[in-house]
């Protein structure tokens, strides 16, 4: 089974809305989202709304996709220490790993927020990433500023020997001023290939291979 860790450009890049994407796409595929701040409490149970998303297309339990869930909507590190936890970079990383799946071929993590949002007072998602060696796909979110985030997290992921097997272009306006040329700057500065695009609306354009 491959896994892949998908992480993003910024908080509201759409690493949610990509997931599901790619498990419409791979029918052999499940996703997870390890973490999550901001759930909402519903039945007494704390529940995350991009947690939901993913199961609506899976039949995994809530439990199994998203284990570590917080209700404030703050950094991840932050709600835990609210709730009397500390995450680890570590044991995320084991629980990833460890995840058996009976046909599927693909797994899909999703991060909370970018690359360097702290996990506790010392890791961020860029340790549980050299602890689990799970190569990446980085969500770029197109709009104004997503060339710098994406140049910056793709150097952060260089500089620490991290693989990323590739990027893709998540258009999240139905507008953008200079969108092609957006794309074409980030794909000859970014060192990993551009995967796919999604259009805006949801439809992955091209085919995708993983």
């Amino acid at each position: 089974m491959k896994r892949f860790f998908i992480t993003g450009t910024d908080t509201d890049c759409g690493k949610t809305f990509a997931t599901t994407k790619l498990l419409e796409y791979f029918p052999n595929a499940k996703a997870i989202k390890p973490v999550a701040s901001g759930c909402l409490e519903i039945n007494k149970q704390l529940v995350s709304e991009d947690a939901l998303r993913i199961q609506a297309l899976s039949t995994m339990s809530m439990d199994e996709i998203n284990p570590w869930r917080f209700k404030s909507a703050i950094a991840p590190h932050l709600a835990a220490q609210e709730q009397n936890l500390t995450l680890s970079a570590k044991e995320i990383a084991q629980y990833c790993l460890n995840i058996k799946l009976e046909r599927e071929q693909l797994l899909f993590i999703e991060g909370a927020g970018g690359l360097m949002v702290p996990l506790n007072a010392h890791e961020t998602w860029v340790d549980f990433l050299k602890c689990s060696r799970i190569p990446v796909l980085l969500i770029v979110g197109m709009k104004l500023g997503c060339i710098n985030h994406a140049l910056l997290t793709a150097s952060v992921l260089a500089q620490n020997n991290i693989p990323c097997v590739g990027w893709i272009a998540n258009c999240l306006q139905p507008d953008m001023a200079a969108l092609s040329e957006n794309i074409d700057t980030l794909r000859d500065r970014l060192e990993c290939p551009l995967l796919t695009t999604i259009a805006y609306g949801g439809v992955i354009g091209g085919d995708l291979v993983l």
